[in-house]
């Protein structure tokens, strides 16, 4: 209950700075899309009692800048993990989620950032929650975190570095959510020619 009721005032903050920072794009006409790739690796502990494992795949954003310091984000990213146990139980997981992403002022070609988005996520796999007819389950996605960027010419953006919390809430027999530590790196490249 009480987590519910955090991740709603979190998406009215959300909310908030997505309509103030529309406001300031007007005025500054300094919106530019972005997408990107990356490797994502995952630290998940679906299991109840923590028998953590990670899993590895990659993902692609889409960024739109509203301003300089705010960005809408759109982010699919899909990882897995093939031999869990000896029995060779796995374990698929997509994320897609959507949210801000702020840039603090920076004068130079690093660009700290950090994100807040909410969204869903699916497990596939024999260790997936209901996974008794292998269709995998569903269930609530909220991750926040941050990074930097180096910018590299005009258009490139390295991201050596993206570390984000990932609550998921798959049913796992006790409290039905878990606490994944989610690291990424990637590239992205600004569309327009500006």
């Amino acid at each position: 209950m009480i987590l519910s009721f955090r991740l709603k005032g979190l998406f009215v903050l959300s909310a908030a700075l997505v309509m103030f920072g529309a406001q300031s794009s007007v005025a500054q006409q300094q919106h530019s899309i972005s997408v990107g790739l990356n490797y994502t690796y995952v630290r998940t502990n679906l299991t109840p009692d923590c028998n953590c494992f990670g899993l590895n795949g990659g993902g692609a954003e889409v960024q739109f800048n509203l301003s300089r310091q705010l960005a809408l984000l759109g982010d699919l990213t899909a990882t897995h993990h093939g031999d869990v146990t000896i029995n060779h139980y796995d374990l698929t997981q997509v994320t897609y989620a959507g949210g801000l992403r702020y840039f603090p002022p920076s004068s130079s070609r690093l660009h700290p950032f950090g994100d807040l988005l909410f969204g869903g996520a699916h497990a596939s796999g024999s260790l997936a929650p209901d996974a008794t007819g292998h269709g995998g389950a569903n269930a609530f996605a909220f991750e926040t975190g941050g990074g930097v960027g180096i910018t590299i010419g005009q258009r490139w953006t390295l991201v050596p570095v993206r570390a984000s919390y990932l609550l998921t809430t798959f049913s796992n027999g006790r409290d039905d959510h878990q606490n994944d530590l989610r690291l990424s790196a990637g590239i992205r490249v600004r569309l327009d020619r500006r």
